[in-house]
């Protein structure tokens, strides 16, 4: 099922440079749900059991950002330079690019945060505290 249209990340867009090829940008947004789905397996189940009543808003949120991400950056430069000049002042402009991948299509941190789930879902790693429960050993310190 797709959970973002073309029209969502248009219409989102800042800037003049908006994509005109919308084939493209659904070409994008599937990949992005793919990556969203295989992040979190059991994502539909919760938007289709509807106690997150804005989970499925804030996965269209992060699709449009993952897409705007590659259509902004698509080399995935971490920094551009350029030079502008309007009439006679001229300067230079620098652009950098955050994240561990710019322009790479990911979900950064804080979108992993966003969409939630377990930690099963996730993928992270886990602990197990193995001196839960301990009250002292029967040998030692506290045996003497």
């Amino acid at each position: 099922m797709a959970w973002a249209t073309a029209a969502d990340v248009i219409d989102a867009w800042i800037g003049d440079d908006v994509p005109a090829d919308s084939a493209k940008v659904d070409t994008w947004i599937a990949r992005a749900e793919r990556l969203i789905r295989a992040t979190f397996p059991n994502i539909q189940e919760r938007v289709d059991a509807g106690d997150e009543p804005d989970l499925q808003a804030n996965i269209v949120d992060v699709v449009v950002a993952m897409v705007t991400r590659v259509f902004r950056n698509p080399q995935g430069y971490r920094t551009m330079s350029g030079q502008q000049t309007a009439g006679p002042y001229s300067g230079n402009d620098t652009i950098t690019f955050g994240g561990d991948n710019p322009g790479a299509l990911a979900l950064t941190d804080d979108e992993k945060a966003l969409l939630g789930g377990s930690s099963a879902d996730k993928g992270d790693a886990f602990s197990v505290d193995m001196l839960a429960g301990y009250t002292g050993s029967a040998y030692g310190p506290d045996y003497w």
